[in-house]
């Protein structure tokens, strides 16, 4: 369910092309749409806990099959992991799907960490890679919605210094004017 949108200055030049914005740490995803002067968070997605006891991942040595000796932790502990990725990006990219077709969406911006951004892009639809402007490698999932919009526009920035200079402007900061006498 959509939350309230958060509007952007009217400074920031209008964003025309219906956007999307999916920021993703290897566990949630946010989806944000953007479009004209604001931004809307859709929904979160979250990846099902995966139960995990260490012990999974211990073998036992060679020694251990008499009575006596150590576990080693030398099994790959990555299957169960990367399943899960596997599993959650299919999810997102499922949901991905549905909404570009349901809304419209002309460009997504796709930020995840590095491991959960490579399975990512392994899963997109044709359709999806074709309007894929901008991929980031990063967690920024607990970044305000405009910061993060920032990461992937950065030719908005300007207009956010402009925006922070006209808001700083204060007369009381200003030196007094010289006066001819």
């Amino acid at each position: 369910m959509p939350s309230r949108p958060v509007r952007l200055p009217d400074v920031m030049p209008e964003i025309e092309n219906r956007t999307l914005l999916v920021v993703c740490d290897n566990h949630r995803c946010k989806l944000v749409d953007v479009g004209g002067h604001s931004l809307v968070k859709e929904e979160l997605i979250e990846s099902k806990e995966v139960k995990f006891d260490e012990r999974q991942g211990l073998v036992g040595s060679p020694a251990a099959a008499g009575g006596g000796g150590m576990l080693s932790g030398t099994a790959d502990l990555n299957p169960i992991e990367k399943n899960r990725l596997r599993d959650f990006a299919n999810v997102v990219v499922q949901r991905l799907g549905i909404v570009v077709r349901e809304q419209g969406i002309q460009e997504i911006h796709l930020s995840a960490p590095a491991k959960f951004l490579s399975v990512m892009k392994t899963h997109l639809t044709k359709e999806l890679t074709k309007i894929v402007r901008t991929t980031l490698d990063g967690n920024f999932v607990k970044e305000p919605v405009k910061t993060v919009l920032l990461r992937f526009r950065p030719d908005l920035k300007e207009a956010v210094k402009i925006l922070k200079d006209q808001e700083n402007y204060s007369t009381k900061r200003q030196p007094p004017r010289k006066t001819r006498g």
